[in-house]
């Protein structure tokens, strides 16, 4: 026969077991959790690294250790969610964390812990129900999640110098919304960049030249964020070019990111490099 004594016991059981629940939900939140293991890189992610992105192997041994660390953190702490019939899975995580860690290698902060909590990955072109739309990715500041579809992805990792990668297109979104919302010094830099790119489009037939030049997607016209994500996409891929065409607006990126693409930072000076 059960007691009143019996269900008070099972009462304060069940609430100790919803409080350990949400205290280990709020820890996995903000990237706490020790009870998640961070799974070193092995030699074939190391490999798969290399044959998708070019200046991996061209890292300095002390700077690719650190890219590693923080690939390793980033493919742990973030939650990856699959939705339908997406292969290969591991890997995506894997060129996702990667694509992250390298644009904001030269940053302190890369982890995103404002911006960024979920990775969503469908295995195509997806519905939005949020603005009932159909895309290839997005990111949503709201939910603080970036969403891909897996074909697009793997596509933009087909051909490595046509300007045209959707993961870091939108993980650059995640990192401005990131910076507009902190004032650390590097997040103060990162917003001097933004204003200056702004001149650069007011200044008069710059915005022409932009777009005569063909070099930058159209869709980077729309308006300045996108602008941005477009310039990382081209920044990354073909760092010759950019500098040649636009060293002005090269060097812009260059400080907000803290990483130069083409020169490494072990032969440039004045680069800062976060830990």
């Amino acid at each position: 026969m059960v007691t009143e004594h019996d269900i008070k016991i099972l009462a304060l059981f069940f609430l100790c077991v919803q409080a350990l629940y949400i205290l280990y939900y709020t820890i996995g939140l903000y990237h706490l959790n020790p009870f998640i293991k961070k799974k070193p890189l092995s030699p074939s992610e190391q490999q798969l690294l290399a044959d998708n992105f070019p200046i991996y192997t061209k890292l300095p041994v002390d700077l690719r250790e650190k890219c590693d660390k923080r690939i390793v953190w980033f493919r742990s702490r973030k939650r990856f969610v699959f939705y339908g019939k997406v292969e290969r899975r591991k890997e995506l995580k894997l060129l996702l964390s990667a694509s992250a860690v390298l644009m904001t290698l030269g940053l302190k902060n890369y982890k995103m812990m404002r911006s960024l909590l979920r990775i969503v990955v469908y295995p195509s072109k997806y519905y939005s129900r949020i603005n009932r739309k159909h895309h290839l990715g997005e990111y949503n500041p709201r939910f603080k999640t970036v969403i891909f579809s897996a074909d697009t992805i793997w596509e933009g990792f087909r051909i490595s110098d046509d300007n045209v990668n959707l993961a870091l297109h939108e993980f650059a979104h995640a990192l401005s919304f990131e910076m507009i919302r902190k004032n650390s010094w590097e997040a103060r830099k990162f917003r001097v960049g933004l204003k200056k790119i702004k001149e650069l489009f007011l200044r008069e037939g710059y915005a022409q030249g932009l777009a005569d030049s063909k070099y930058f997607r159209e869709y980077g016209m729309t308006n300045l964020q996108e602008f941005f994500s477009v310039a990382v996409e081209n920044y990354a891929e073909t760092p010759q070019i950019f500098l040649a065409e636009f060293p002005e607006l090269y060097a812009i990126i260059q400080k907000m990111l803290g990483f130069d693409f083409q020169v490494l930072p072990e032969h440039r000076s004045g680069v800062a490099m976060g830990t």
